[in-house]
């Protein structure tokens, strides 16, 4: 068979059919898709099917049922060769602005669920394949299908609004809570402000507000879009599968072969010809859904030369219903295993189906619907990973495995503890091939549970899973066997010995089960993943919940033998259930009289949303590929801090197609320093490595593979540096940090020395990776005339680019322009370190004279770019016995990195925002940026805000604690107000805060459920609830005064458009459609006639970074600049013709040779930045503050947490656009929870970033979000230091997702009070499910953890 003719590719792209008879086996369905069929809204957002950037949906004809089958899949692992004799339908092939809108492109659009948009293509495949399966779905079918997408901008909120007006509960989205809200009553909304006097005036001349709107306002809407306006979805205008694919079944029959350079990939169609495969080639792999394989293949650096794909086996392929339970063939996928045991679950007893039952619970949670539509069961067994959601289960089920080979034909195997014999091994043989799977029927005397704990809810490994089966004698509660099985808990699936036979299933059963268990598992400190004593600790937990649950089943069976289980142990044994997500949005409209056309403070669609939902919009890898270009590799240290002795690219520059490897000896010194601040780095490390993952060298290839692959081959040989200073507490031991710097207000020792009470504390926070969905990518086109470069770059600072481009070339700056179209989310990441990425390809492009094209893969990115600062924060507080404070004394410390980068800045940004909004005489707060051994750290999203405000409040929280006070009376108590201060002496004008608090208690009934949560906790044991009420405040400006100026570019043509440029970037917060709409009022045009078309040095120069949440100020101010300076010329034709018109207007206008094209420049005034040395200056232009009430509940078995609700009120002035706010109050605050609660880096005692890649680290899903999420824009409450009265909104909103990590921190002090410990305890963040559950401390935990010393090396570090 291998040495027959190879075969051609028959597959079908959007309706259109495609024949190719050179498929290369190793080239996936996205890599076919973007760069052969220049299909490029299929986006690569991490290349391991984690985060749903490249769903496709994928259709094939069963001749069987006659029936067309429907699925989504993950392009980026899908083999190409795989889809002989199928269908493939992308975003584009659905509907187009050019063309006609399929309904859910329309609706995730227009429901304002599109930010960067670079999710969104995905987001819309996964609804599209939904509703081709499903035209009428329910909420719960789309969270089933979305657990595979992440979105890093949105929050999620709108999108499920928007996908939402599908299904059956379209008229359940929320209200505002009112017994007789307007969504209640199906008419307009009629909420009045409460609380709407405003201070001060309006100064119109500063900020361009043409308004009086001082004074109480009651026009409140929720209303961000009309679904009127939605077009109704028709399943019959859906694209048609094609009948071609029905008329020749023996395209889905034939044998294949496929054959590249490296790769034969073989479909047979017979188990004779699979297991005659199997036997010439023993370490062939089998692949169905390519979801293991592809993942070894990219990121293990695994090759397997040949690949057999037994799909078409149909032995393999069938599900038979027997006697002993149901037998499915081993590339059954899981998504056919489900709906088989959900039918068999929905037609037999319960009884029989206990063991279906666990299943189908534990596939709820493996992986996304993508994940599951293409994984197959047998691979999954063969597998053998250590962490199998399914193995534990099918192992304590006993399953039965029926293997073949052509040798020694057929045997079955069960799945018992002699199966799994090390590490992803088990006693199948090479030359075997798993035919089926059995899964047994469960008996009448049998109870079968499985248990599964992971970081996230869905779509995430397991940190530690289980399958508990136990039988008992015929109508008795005495064991006859009991099996338990366990994942995550050693190199293999793990079956302890149980021996309980004869005993009755009581008390000292549970005892001396878990004590057994206890022995059974160790855990050495070393063992991979970490979590040592939290594993223990789940792994008897959940053998507790599993006792539980069998006494309860018994109990109702024999109620005189076994107890009844109380109210408390039946919340321990409850599973998480669905439920669909509520919300409110509240704003203010329009002042009445208001223009039509005049769109401030209206909520327009962003101005890209369309275009991103049809995937036409276009990213830097989107562009199509320029003749001769060349794709570049980077070659990165594995070591921390080490000497380079050697470098050997001979291997790579033999690779064919390998162009070129540059290193550090093909710049000059001088031009291969670099640095945003300071030249402390190198565009390619010289001598010394300083981190894992800096950037030594650069392989260029002809393409993406063959730069990849060749950039492996380099061999580089280090001598170790030492200190290697990896943890903050290193660099404090070695006094490694730049600063320190210290503000100072009042006497602060007379304050403690007068103090009646004084506590110390410590916390830590940990950092956060940006994770935006659109890796670096940039390219890089020489201008061969002029020695000049054109950069195309995913930058939020062009204008940095462009400066080190020219000095890393030895050019002017007027010889490189770098332009930015839009990014796929920046998050202050692709500020400055987007440079280390950009600034090689640059130099490659500049001597080779071709463009060069560089994007990162996602396990790349995490490694070089560095992420949100880590801190360790003590502090001292000084208060009353009324809880007034006197006295504050805080030492921060940041974890930098290698390099200053802008940590200073961080560092310092931490320390101005310590105050939050709490009132002191006398403080001391102190910041140290600790230089390491790790990947620099950068910007992120609050720019150190965040963790200097957390420190306080944990403080703060301290303190009530330890005066027994209520937090929110401590926090009032001590709240700031207009005429304030600041610790640095800035004063308070227009302070909200109290407004934003008394607001949202009123909004979210807050005292009410307060005690609810005081009755539950008193109920429930095992499961405790908190809730928390949390200010913010938040600073306005650049600290550097020099970055307080914007430019803008405004031209208007002959025909009337207008083109407007300004030197801000858009990555999703909508600020090109804030600045039209700025241009619409000014120049009183439609917003539709305005059109932004990129960013580029060469129109705007000197552009200050979009960053620091204040981009809508500066360049909407430059705008307003531009559009008047226009309106001022044009005012003689106006005035001479009022009623001709713009067209008219401008149209005289050029008649009469007059300048339509305009500059338009500010600076912003009143801001003097603050001088550390003189302890003087005016850093803010303002403060954005708000208040937020959340509610959790905590299962104290597990660590598992749900955020049951969210209200949040938020200062934004007069909106600019309440939709585009709304969204980053949502997203902001859905990053800030996965700050605190879910995003953990893990780093190797190396230094060695753990967590890379969605697999390892996992951002908020759909699943996180709060179930009820309210969100209100305070009313009346303009600003005049910001155009048109608006505020900054993109960081200030993050902070308030502390309070999801407060209110568990409460849920835990219940827990803790309840068991006897210390309600005072320190609790660092993140509050992950492990932290959590050792938090609770109950005896289960305490037995799970050693006194013992552990000296092995830990698997990670705190860094």
């Amino acid at each position: 068979m291998e040495r027959g003719p190879l075969s051609t590719l028959v597959l079908f792209v959007n309706g259109k059919k495609l024949e190719d008879a050179e498929v290369d086996p190793e080239v996936t369905l996205l890599t076919y898709l973007r760069q052969k069929l220049r299909l490029c809204g299929t986006k690569l957002g991490c290349g391991e099917g984690g985060c749903g950037a490249c769903t496709v949906m994928i259709s094939k004809y069963d001749h069987t049922t006659d029936k067309v089958e429907h699925y989504s899949a993950n392009a980026c692992l899908t083999p190409v060769a795989s889809l002989h004799g199928r269908a493939v339908t992308t975003v584009e092939g659905i509907g187009s602005t050019k063309t006609r809108l399929h309904a859910a492109q329309e609706r995730i659009a227009l429901a304002h669920g599109s930010q960067c948009g670079f999710c969104t293509p995905g987001m819309v495949m996964s609804m599209y394949t939904l509703l081709r399966n499903n035209p009428r779905p329910t909420m719960a079918d789309v969270d089933e299908y979305f657990a595979g997408n992440l979105c890093r901008c949105t929050g999620y909120r709108p999108i499920l609004e928007g996908f939402r007006s599908f299904t059956t509960d379209a008229a359940t989205g929320g209200s505002c809570g009112r017994s007789d809200c307007c969504r209640k009553r199906g008419k307009g909304c009629d909420i009045k402000e409460m609380n709407g006097e405003v201070n001060g005036e309006m100064n119109c001349e500063v900020n361009g507000d043409v308004n009086n709107v001082n004074g109480v306002t009651d026009n409140i809407s929720h209303v961000l879009y009309d679904t009127e306006e939605f077009q109704p979805y028709d399943p019959s205008q859906d694209i048609i599968f094609p009948p071609e694919l029905k008329l020749h079944p023996e395209w889905q029959r034939q044998n294949l072969v496929f054959r590249g350079p490296r790769v034969s990939y073989f479909r047979p169609s017979s188990l004779s010809q699979l297991l005659s495969l199997k036997a010439e080639h023993p370490g062939a792999r089998i692949v169905v859904g390519n979801t293991e394989v592809g993942i070894e293949v990219k990121f293990k650096n695994q090759t397997y030369p040949v690949l057999i794909n037994p799909t078409n086996v149909v032995e393999l392929t069938k599900v038979a219903l027997t006697k002993e339970g149901v037998a499915f063939g081993a590339s059954v996928t899981l998504s056919v295993v489900e709906g088989t045991l959900r039918r068999q679950v929905n037609s037999l007893p319960e009884y029989r189906t206990r063991i279906f039952t666990a299943i189908l619970e534990m596939l709820r949670w493996f992986g996304g619907k993508q994940i599951r539509n293409t994984a197959a069961i047998g691979g999954n067994i063969v597998t053998s990973s250590p962490i199998s959601d399914l193995n534990p289960l099918l192992a304590a089920a006993g399953a039965r495995l029926t293997v073949r080979s052509a040798e020694f034909g057929e045997r079955e195997i069960v799945m018992d503890q002699s199966f799994f014999t090390g590490y992803r091994r088990n006693t199948i043989r090479p030359e075997e091939v798993l035919v089926t799977v059995l899964i047994p029927y469960s008996q009448k005397n049998e109870y079968f549970l499985g248990f599964k704990q992971s970081r996230r809810r869905e779509d995430d490994i397991a940190i530690v899973n289980a399958g508990m089966r136990v039988r008992f004698l015929q109508e008795t509660a005495v064991v006859e066997r009991l099996v338990v099985a366990f994942g995550g808990m050693g190199p293999t699936t793990v079956l302890p010995l149980m021996d309980y036979e004869g005993r009755s299933w009581d008390s000292s059963l549970l005892e001396t089960g878990t004590s057994r268990l206890l022995q059974e598992l160790p855990l050495s400190a070393s063992a991979p993943g970490g979590m040592v004593e939290y594993r223990r600790t789940l792994a008897v937990s959940f053998f507790f919940k599993f006792y539980l649950s069998v006494r309860g089943r018994l109990s109702e069976q024999f109620p005189s033998l076994v107890a009844a289980l109380t109210e408390e142990e039946q919340e321990a044994t409850k599973v998480y259930r669905y439920t669909t997500p509520r919300s409110t949005q509240l704003f203010q409209t329009v002042p009445p009289g208001q223009s039509a056309l005049d769109p401030i403070g209206r909520p327009l669609t962003h101005a890209s949303a369309l275009q991103q939902a049809t995937g036409e919009a276009l990213y830097v890898d989107d562009l199509p590929r320029f003749k001769g270009e060349l794709y570049g590799a980077l070659v990165l240290s594995s070591r921390a801090h080490a000497r380079i002795l050697s470098t050997d690219a001979s291997d790579a520059r033999r690779m064919e197609g390998v162009e070129r490897v540059f290193f550090a000896e093909d710049l000059e010194a001088e031009r291969n320093k670099t640095g945003c601040i300071l030249l402390d780095e190198e565009i390619f490390a010289s001598d010394t490595v300083t981190c894992v993952g800096q950037v030594i060298g650069l392989v260029v290839a002809k393409d993406q593979a063959t730069a990849q692959r060749a950039a492996k081959l380099v061999r580089i040989e280090y001598e170790d540096v030492k200190p290697r200073i990896i943890t903050i507490q290193d660099a404090i031991r070695e006094k490694s940090w730049w600063g320190p710097w210290t503000i100072h207000q009042g006497d602060v020792e007379q304050g403690f020395s007068a103090s009646p009470h004084v506590l110390e504390g410590e916390m830590h926070v940990g950092g956060q990776e940006h994770f935006y969905l659109e890796t670096n990518a940039h390219l890089a086109v020489p201008r061969c005339e002029d020695g000049g470069m054109d950069v195309f770059s995913s930058t939020q600072n062009p204008t940095l680019t462009q400066q080190l481009v020219a000095r890393a070339l030895g050019i002017a700056c007027n010889r490189v322009t770098c332009r930015v179209k839009r990014m796929g989310g920046g998050f202050g990441g692709k500020e400055t370190r987007n440079n280390s990425v950009s600034l090689p390809i640059c130099v490659a492009a500049s001597v080779l004279k071709r463009p060069v094209r560089i994007m990162l893969d996602r396990d790349e990115d995490m490694q070089i770019t560095g992420t949100r600062h880590p801190f360790l924060g003590r502090w001292k507080v000084g208060f009353t016995a009324e809880g007034v404070f006197t006295a504050m004394d805080v030492e921060f410390y940041a974890n930098a990195g290698c390099s200053a980068n802008q940590s200073l800045e961080v560092v310092q940004k931490a320390m101005l925002s310590m105050d939050n909004v709490y009132r002191c005489k006398n403080r001391r707060v102190t910041g140290y940026a600790c230089k390491t051994n790790l990947p620099s750290n950068t910007a992120f999203r609050g720019f150190g805000g965040p963790q200097g405000m957390m420190f306080t409040e944990d403080m703060v929280s301290r303190t009530a604690d330890f005066l027994g006070m209520a937090h929110d009376e401590l926090r009032r108590k001590n709240m700031i107000d207009s005429g304030d201060v600041t610790h640095f002496e800035q004063s308070l004008e227009r302070c909200t805060v109290r407004r934003c608090w008394d607001d949202v208690i009123a909004q979210a009934n807050y005292h009410t459920r307060r005690e609810a949560v005081e009755r539950f906790n008193k109920a429930n044991k095992y499961r405790k609830r908190g809730i928390y009420l949390l200010p913010t405040k938040f600073g306005i400006a650049f600290s550097d005064l020099s970055l307080n100026q914007a430019g803008a570019l405004v031209h208007v043509y002959t025909d009337g458009s207008v083109l407007l440029t300004h030197g801000g970037t858009e990555m999703g917060q909508g600020l090109h459609t804030k600045m039209i709409q700025v241009a619409s009022r000014v120049l009183r045009i439609p917003a539709s006639r305005i059109y932004i078309s990129e960013t580029s040095t060469d129109k705007v120069p000197n552009a200050t970074s979009t960053a620091a949440s204040f981009s809508s100020d500066l360049y909407g101010m430059a705008v307003l600049n531009a559009c008047n300076t226009i309106m001022n010329r044009l005012e003689p034709y106006i005035s001479k013709n009022p009623k001709a018109g713009w067209d008219k207007w401008v149209k005289a206008a050029y008649l009469g040779r007059v300048s339509l094209s305009a500059t338009g420049f500010h600076k912003t005034s009143g801001v003097t930045g603050f001088d550390f040395e003189m302890q003087k200056g005016i850093p803010f232009t303002y403060f954005t503050y708000g208040a937020a009430v959340t509610e959790v509940e905590v299962d104290c078995l597990t660590g598992d947490h749900s955020v049951l609700r969210t209200d949040i009120v938020m200062d934004v002035g007069d909106s600019l656009n309440p939709a585009l706010d709304i969204g980053q109050v949502e997203g902001g605050f859905t990053q800030g929870l996965g700050l605190f609660t879910l995003e953990e880096l893990r780093f190797s005692p190396e230094g060695v970033l753990l967590t890379r890649g969605p697999g390892a680290y996992k951002i908020p899903g759909f699943q996180d979000i709060p179930r009820e999420f309210n969100v209100s824009l305070l009313r009346g409450a303009p600003n005049p230091r910001a155009i048109f009265s608006s505020k900054a909104i993109g960081e200030p909103p993050l902070f308030l997702a502390s309070s999801v990590f407060l209110a568990i921190k409460e849920a835990i002090a219940s827990a803790r009070a309840e068991r006897g410990f210390d309600p005072l305890f320190r609790f660092d963040s993140p509050a992950t499910a492990e932290r959590i559950r050792m938090a609770c401390g109950d005896a289960l935990a305490r037995m799970a953890t050693t006194d013992t010393e552990d000296t092995s090396k830990p698997w990670s570090v705190t860094v």
